[in-house]
């Protein structure tokens, strides 16, 4: 990834909590003033969903529906009237009632076809096909017509990925629109997780605080490959017990994943925090004291040769991200290892069956 500002400055926790809201408003920019950039768009629209929209078109950020739902894009005509709407999303998940409400907007206030884009990474195209497919059926080759009578007009809904939206994008020729397009991809795959820097040595897990947003990413991606036949639960933070004796209590920025096998009852966490002293890694899998089945998983773990403590009540097993590899290679490297503690905890063969 070529460096620029905007990619380095979101390596930064402060950048990671606004990450979509920075990436919207970045794309709604380029939108707002560059022709190049509407037509491109408009052309994407036609394309995914065969409504017709021109570059004429204004483009606003979170407009306010009726019903108080706020779609993080909406094109309308001069006249005010909605013709497409954008959910943007990156590692938050879609609201309850979100799409349909946007559906429902364009039906009352538009007299012609209209669009909702969902766009999100890549890496969630397939799962949030299957959401959008759970609330409106199956879709007809990837697009989702929704129509209610002659009277209604139908809206057509289509999930396609930033990675697709910035191909289409960089066919423009301005070269400054270029330039800003390619700071808004840079800032985009690191708060994605898309990226992930490489680790140099023990150093860059010991100055971890200093680059939280790509160990967070790690903690995403990890833990959203872990989890392929159940409900994907929201990251939070929570206040930790212990840190090491050099550090300030802080938090563990951890998502909870939990089996599907109906055997198994503890689920467990990963998240980043402040590494014990024993151990360099921030990257820690968690079996909560408060789990179901906690006593036995505790002592198949102390039982094992697996690296563990315990803490808090809880049992904690550093996950270590191996150096100077891609970080895609870091990724695998992590659940494999979550994989060998799945295994012990659970005595089985093979994660692959319950999670």
């Amino acid at each position: 990834m070529t460096p620029t500002l905007l990619g380095y400055l979101a390596k930064f926790d402060s950048f990671s909590a606004q990450s979509e809201v920075l990436c919207t408003q970045g794309l709604t920019y380029l939108l707002q003033n560059y022709g190049e950039a509407r037509s491109a768009l408009a052309d994407e629209v036609e394309a995914r969903t065969s409504v017709q929209i021109d570059d004429s078109l204004e483009w606003l950020p979170e407009a306010l529906q009726a019903d108080g739902g706020r779609p993080d894009l909406e094109a309308r005509t001069v006249d005010g009237v909605p013709v497409a709407k954008i959910e943007a999303k990156l590692g938050a998940e879609l609201g309850a009632g979100q799409l349909e409400s946007y559906v429902g907007d364009l039906r009352n206030r538009n007299g012609d076809e209209a669009a909702l884009l969902v766009l999100v990474p890549k890496s969630r195209v397939k799962r949030v096909s299957e959401e959008v497919s759970a609330t409106f059926g199956s879709p007809d080759s990837g697009l989702w017509r929704i129509a209610s009578g002659e009277s209604s007009p139908s809206i057509l809904i289509s999930v396609i990925s930033w990675d697709e939206l910035f191909d289409k994008l960089r066919e423009a020729e301005e070269p400054r629109f270029l330039l800003e397009l390619e700071q808004l991809q840079a800032m985009y795959l690191v708060l994605s997780g898309d990226y992930i820097a490489p680790l140099a040595n023990d150093e860059d897990l010991l100055e971890w605080s200093q680059n939280k947003t790509n160990y967070i990413n790690m903690v995403d991606q990890v833990t959203r490959q872990l989890t392929t036949r159940v409900r994907i639960l929201p990251m939070v933070s929570e206040a930790i017990e212990e840190a090491s004796p050099e550090s300030e209590p802080g938090y563990y920025r951890l998502r909870y994943v939990c089996p599907e096998d109906a055997d198994v009852k503890a689920c467990f966490s990963i998240g980043a925090r402040d590494s014990f002293a024993e151990w360099v890694t921030p990257i820690w899998m968690r079996f909560h004291r408060g789990t179901g089945d906690f006593g036995p998983v505790r002592q198949r773990i102390e039982a094992s040769s697996l690296r563990s403590l315990e803490s808090g009540g809880h049992i904690w097993i550093p996950l270590d991200p191996p150096r100077e590899v891609s970080g895609g290679v870091i990724i695998q490297n992590l659940i494999e290892q979550a994989e060998e503690v799945m295994c012990v905890a659970y005595q089985r063969e093979n994660p692959d069956r319950f999670i």
